[in-house]
């Protein structure tokens, strides 16, 4: 039960954008209700109380729906599908929806910031508190929602769950190669190590140029999520007949995995193919040219916003860090002296930065 404005905050936070808009929907239905009765003031009253009630109980139909998921997660599926992160998820959701068998799959998300930050033993609970107060420390995560309000329970609840996927459950990873996804990847393999089952893995980026880009068409795939369903369901029917990870593969990326978490690095870039752990201010000149160039478009010594900086770092710099990380390199940029600022660095739409004068 929701009792004040701080569990109310919460529970926003914790609201995916289908059930933000429902919850619209049913305040404007309440609404139109009652401006059409052209009802008494004690009726106002009335309906003051109805709306109260709907923010009161929003977080029951949560838990019901929990709780339906729980039941459904406790059945048996044939198959589950992991990917790294929320999006992918999503559009992989939408594709295997058009597949035969619905009731018998499942889909789980590997919902961390894996090319950066300290790794460690994250099987560990100390280690993966030590990473989690990192994050929350520098990046602001706070203000992005999820990873926040999912908490060190959830973190270690992707342990447990990888870990006991039954023997007779076809698991298929999809995955991108870059450092974020690429290293979500090594870790799900370290964590199925004492599996004997056979891990399937789809890479989307290598096949997006195999089954989509032609002579005339070519695009690079950085990142799973910038995948429509329709073309995912197209790479997950080419790869319905393949071959699992051999024994041989799955020992090497967890060996992969295990030479990664020690590495000093906070930063993960892909180079050459290859994951590389990197001081945390390894992107710091690439964000510097972009803020000259920009400079070169605007008036001597005017602002730029942060989030244009941002914007620009994002997408045109080939990996795959998100933009919360791009803006923390900012701020740190700021307080090296390599940027001036203007306004308050709370978000990067509240400040903006130029070139020293």
């Amino acid at each position: 039960m929701i009792e004040n404005v701080f569990d109310f905050d919460k529970e926003l936070h914790r609201m995916n954008e289908e059930e933000l808009r429902s919850l619209l929907r049913l305040l404007y239905l309440r609404t139109d209700m009652a401006v059409s009765v052209q009802s008494a003031e004690e009726h106002s009253v009335h309906f003051a109380t109805k709306l109260q009630s709907i923010f009161k109980t929003v977080d029951e139909d949560r838990n019901r729906k929990k709780a339906e998921q729980q039941a459904l997660e406790a059945q048996k599926p044939r198959e589950i599908h992991i990917a790294i992160g929320e999006s992918p998820l999503g559009s992989i959701k939408v594709a295997m929806g058009k597949v035969p068998g619905r009731s018998d799959r499942r889909f789980f998300s590997m919902n961390d910031y894996y090319a950066i930050g300290p790794l460690g033993d994250l099987t560990n609970q100390a280690d993966l508190y030590r990473r989690h107060l990192w994050l929350l420390d520098k990046l602001y995560l706070s203000e992005h929602g999820s990873y926040a309000v999912q908490g060190m329970e959830e973190l270690l609840r992707l342990n447990n769950v990888l870990s006991a996927i039954d023997e007779d459950t076809r698991i298929t990873i999809w995955y991108a190669n870059n450092a974020h996804e690429k290293t979500g990847l090594l870790y799900a393999m370290y964590l199925l190590r004492n599996r004997l089952g056979p891990v399937y893995l789809i890479e989307t980026s290598a096949l997006y140029q195999e089954l989509f880009n032609t002579s005339e068409v070519q695009h690079d795939v950085l990142r799973t999520g910038e995948i429509v369903s329709e073309k995912l369901l197209s790479m997950w029917r080419h790869c319905v007949g393949a071959e699992p990870s051999s024994l041989e593969e799955r020992r090497h990326m967890e060996q992969e995995w295990l030479n990664l978490a020690v590495q000093p690095g906070l930063l993960r870039l892909m180079k050459d193919g290859e994951i590389q752990s990197v001081s945390e201010d390894g992107i710091d000149e690439y964000i510097m040219q972009k803020v000259r160039e920009i400079t070169l478009t605007r008036q001597p010594g005017e602002f730029i916003k942060a989030a244009r900086v941002v914007g620009e770092v994002l997408g045109h710099l080939e990996q795959a860090l998100g933009d919360a990380f791009i803006e923390y390199r900012i701020r740190q940029l700021i307080i090296q002296g390599r940027l001036e600022m203007e306004g308050r660095p709370h978000a990067m739409r509240f400040y903006s930065v130029r070139l020293p004068q």
